[in-house]
């Protein structure tokens, strides 16, 4: 299955080692694929650089080591709700793994937005 996650997802591996998300990226890349569109690894760069400088080595040592697809770009399409939709839908994406607690649950174009408990959980997904 082909997986993105949301940049509060990404941050959280990050700055958060000691929680649930490592576990989460190892799942992941070991079972689905994940995809980073390229404004989303900008966008998270841009983050760590503004709040979190110390850190941004870690973004580095990430985008190194994992597996990922970065899909083409394409024409930013404005999507309500998440600014990644259209690169998720012209990727063939199946799921957005989110910490938003508004988009949990929600599916938009074929796109469910699950949490990361979900995920580890192996709930099915779609």
């Amino acid at each position: 299955m082909r997986i993105m996650i949301d940049t509060t997802v990404f941050l959280a591996e990050c700055l958060l080692p000691e929680q649930k998300y490592p576990q989460l990226f190892r799942k992941i890349v070991a079972e689905d694929r994940l995809v980073l569109p390229r404004r989303q690894i900008d966008e998270i760069r841009r983050i760590m650089k503004a709040y979190f400088p110390d850190e941004c080595d870690t973004v580095e040592l990430f985008l190194e080591r994992f597996s990922f697809e970065t899909p083409d770009e394409i024409p930013q399409e404005a999507a309500e709700g998440y600014p990644f939709l259209a690169d998720a839908k012209a990727a063939g994406v199946q799921a957005i793994i989110t910490l938003d607690p508004q988009m949990v649950g929600a599916e938009i174009d074929g796109i469910s937005f699950i949490s990361a408990d979900r995920y580890l959980g192996g709930d099915e997904i779609g």
